[in-house]
């Protein structure tokens, strides 16, 4: 890495941990307002709702976080492919919005604890705001700091409306609605910068459907993980009521937020390791220890951080009626340890050298292992069943993800010589 990329790094590092604060640590300030002021009952129906939203933020967002990014890391100095990208993905995301909503109409009809219509397409319009953000591009061109301070702006008039705005249960609908808002004006400001340097192009139906399948690889293992991340709080409450939804909502909210001061050292490292996967698997190879230490080294103090503080945390940002969490949280705890090693494994080096094929076969096995262990600890240990469930699937996605890793971290030996040893 040049003396020129690493100041390039660090400025994209500093930049994201300032989104990242924004996107986690905002809404920290706000959830002691919530949870006394919404109370478990209807902070479990805002916890179901919001992760149904961000289900099908899932599907807008198609992995193009992922698959976008490297390719526009790949192509910087090329404006007419970046445009061509560009395009590609607005088209593409207006696409998947359509298909969201027809199934955001049949799963209201279906699923009883989407009964709350206003709540629900608050969340939708939430999970596709938030899907539809620039970040990606300026990610793969290493220039975040461009929006960063726009996003963070956005977050901090979020957090001013939930404080000013909402007073009673029935309010629930305006957290995801303000935030939808702000994202959505966001994003339009992220896109005429993006276009101040990259020519501006119609989505088309053709450069839709080609960039749909660029990302298809991605969008698998987006939807893979998201079984046993985003979809926990929704797939409890098919369980169990919203109120015990509630308890564990408060932990997952607390441990996800700081798991997510992981993602800015992940979403500035990807690049470079984007780039050091076109000069081969040597050059990718030398850069995972440095990522390892970053990464887990990251995660081991914020899991311990969050192991100790738990009853210190539950009790100042949840507050009373909320005790149940402080276990919960607990057993959460462990996630941005493993996940932190996950995304070496994972990001760092089997998406960058094209490994998709492998890497979306162990998440979407995880995923099937998630719907057991669910099946088996839920229905006896509501919350803090699926709470294990989640760590226990981490801890075994990330085991094949090691095993990936020790098959391709050498070539293959030459066609008619033995291999050797």
């Amino acid at each position: 890495m040049t003396e020129r990329g690493g100041r390039r790094t660090a400025r994209n590092i500093a930049a994201l941990y300032g989104v990242q604060i924004a996107t986690y640590l905002l809404p920290l300030l706000t959830v002691p307002f919530l949870a006394r002021t919404l109370g478990p009952q209807a902070w479990g129906a805002l916890a179901v709702a919001q992760a149904f939203g961000g289900m099908v933020g899932l599907l807008i967002d198609y992995g193009f976080d992922l698959s976008a990014t490297r390719e526009v890391a790949r192509v910087q100095s090329d404006p007419a492919r970046r445009a061509e990208l560009l395009s590609g993905v607005l088209g593409a995301r207006l696409l998947m919005t359509l298909i969201a909503a027809a199934l955001t109409l049949l799963a209201q009809a279906a699923v009883p604890a989407l009964n709350h219509p206003l709540l629900l397409w608050a969340a939708v319009a939430w999970g596709a705001a938030q899907a539809s953000n620039l970040m990606w591009y300026f990610q793969g061109v290493e220039r975040v700091t461009r929006v960063a301070g726009l996003d963070v702006a956005a977050k901090v008039a979020v957090t001013a409306g939930i404080l000013l705005l909402i007073r009673r249960p029935s309010d629930a609908w305006l957290v995801p609605a303000l935030t939808a808002g702000a994202a959505l004006l966001s994003n339009a400001w992220a896109l005429r910068l993006a276009h101040r340097d990259t020519p501006f192009l119609w989505p088309s139906w053709s450069r839709a459907l080609r960039t749909l399948r660029l990302g298809w690889s991605m969008f698998l293992f987006r939807g893979s993980a998201a079984f046993y991340s985003t979809a926990s709080a929704f797939l409890l409450g098919l369980f169990v009521p919203v109120g015990l939804v509630g308890h564990y909502a408060g932990a997952e909210r607390i441990a996800r937020a700081v798991q997510g001061l992981l993602t800015p050292l992940n979403r500035a490292l990807y690049p470079r390791f984007a780039r050091a996967a076109g000069e081969g698997p040597a050059a990718t190879r030398a850069l995972l220890p440095a990522g390892l230490r970053l990464m887990g080294g990251a995660g081991a103090v914020l899991s311990a951080g969050t192991w100790l503080a738990a009853p210190l945390l539950v009790g100042v940002l949840l507050g009373p009626g909320f005790e149940p969490a402080v276990p919960v949280l607990r057993v959460l705890a462990a996630l941005p340890l493993v996940i932190g090693v996950n995304m070496v494994f994972g990001l760092f080096w089997l998406v960058p050298l094209g490994h998709d094929r492998a890497f979306n076969l162990t998440v979407a096995l995880g995923a099937l292992l998630n719907a057991a262990l669910i099946a088996l600890l839920v229905p006896a240990s509501g919350p803090l069943g699926m709470a294990w469930a989640v760590v226990l699937t981490e801890v075994l996605v990330g085991g094949g993800l090691y095993l990936l890793y020790r098959q391709t971290r050498r070539p293959a030996p030459a066609r008619g010589r033995p291999a050797e040893v």
